[in-house]
This record gives structure tokens, C-alpha cells and sequence, in this order.
């Protein structure tokens, strides 16, 4: 088994268990990829831990009590919070740029013409990423 199909199971299970259809599982698989490569002990230099890199804040209000080096808490929360900013700002794109650069700061931009170009240049490489892998698992590499 590759390293990046070892929790396709709970991207299919956890993407279902909330709502999503289809192929929105692979949405979240590419997300991961970005976030830590797969890596459930994953520590970016700001604090984000886990597969899904939550900062220590975001993962107590999402996390419900279980570590955020369990790959399958750490996928749960992922889309459920994933679940909650699409509601908020409707699109894909918008809601994994809410999810890396946060929503107020999207809230602010989102809706004006070119919202990409007001992004940091980090945020705008990790939708980049997050799409490239995308396509590539929807079109089986």
C-alpha cells in the first residue's frame, strides 16, 4: 500500500458520515497531502499538529477531547470543520483558504473581484497544491 492511500478508508467513511458524495473524499486526501504528507505526528513552525495541522485552539474546539496525533480524530475533525466553513463561504477554494489562512480573514476578501491576489502568497501556493493533488487522484495519477 502507498503511503498516501493508508486512510482512504476514513477520508471515504468520515466524508459519507457527514454529507459529502462522491469524490468530495479526495478533496479532503489532497488536503492532508498538503497539510503534513501524511503525517499523523506532523508539527508545523507555528504550532499545527497533526494530519490535518490544527493549531492547538482549533483542535480543542474540534477535537472532541482525543489527541491530535489520532489520524482518525484528527480526519473527523478535519471535514466536520471543513463542513462548517463551506457553509460559511460556499465554494471549495474559499473554504480551504478559510481553513489555512482562517475565516475571518476570507470573510473578508472573498466576495471581491481577484479575492485570490489579496491572499498570502503561502495561502495561494496551498490551494494550488490542494487542486494539483486533487486532479491527480480523480484522474488516478
Amino acid at each position: 500500500m502507498e503511503a498516501d492511500d493508508r486512510y482512504d478508508s476514513l477520508f471515504r467513511y468520515y466524508a459519507e458520515r457527514h454529507g459529502f458524495e462522491g469524490k468530495d473524499w479526495l478533496r479532503f486526501k489532497a488536503q492532508v497531502r498538503a497539510e503534513s504528507d501524511f503525517k499523523p505526528d506532523a508539527l508545523s513552525p507555528v504550532g499545527a499538529e497533526g494530519l490535518a495541522q490544527f493549531i492547538p485552539a482549533t483542535w480543542k474546539e474540534w477535537g472532541k477531547g482525543e489527541r491530535v496525533d489520532n489520524p482518525e480524530a484528527s480526519i473527523n475533525a478535519q471535514i466536520r470543520y471543513m463542513k462548517w466553513l463551506l457553509k460559511r463561504v460556499t465554494t471549495w477554494e474559499c473554504a480551504f483558504a478559510a481553513y489555512n489562512y482562517g475565516i475571518g480573514n476570507v470573510l473578508k476578501v472573498w466576495t471581491e473581484p481577484f479575492w485570490k491576489a489579496k491572499l498570502p502568497e503561502e495561502t495561494r501556493n496551498y490551494l494550488f497544491r490542494i487542486e494539483t493533488f486533487y486532479q491527480e487522484y480523480v484522474n488516478g495519477y
